[in-house]
């Protein structure tokens, strides 16, 4: 098995991952946990596929670097509004959000 296609293998894996505890959990935390996860799978098929024939293309780590820094921002910003929804609703279950309450 050669490198890119272990790396692509682990990013389908983490893909995968993510897109079930998205779809699966109904914890507002485990939720941007999963779409974290989801853009770790995307950093790292950047990084697979700047590898080519051994060597790694130097456009691809920057491209990971600099959506790593926005992943952070979009990470606190959604557990920000995590934070303000706990102290709004007094739970993190999205079911039980559904209902709007002023």
């Amino acid at each position: 098995m050669s490198l890119l296609n272990f790396y692509s293998a682990a990013a389908i894996a983490l893909l995968a991952i993510g897109a079930y505890c998205v779809a699966s959990k109904r914890n507002l935390i485990k939720i941007v946990m999963g779409v974290e996860i989801v853009t770790t799978a995307v950093n790292l098929n950047f990084v697979a596929m700047g590898i080519r024939s051994g060597a790694l293309d130097p456009l691809a780590p920057i491209y990971a670097a600099i959506s790593m820094a926005i992943g952070a921002a979009v990470a606190a910003l959604a557990l920000a509004l995590v934070i303000q929804a706990h102290r709004h609703y007094g739970t993190l279950d999205s079911s039980k959000m559904s209902r709007l309450r002023w």
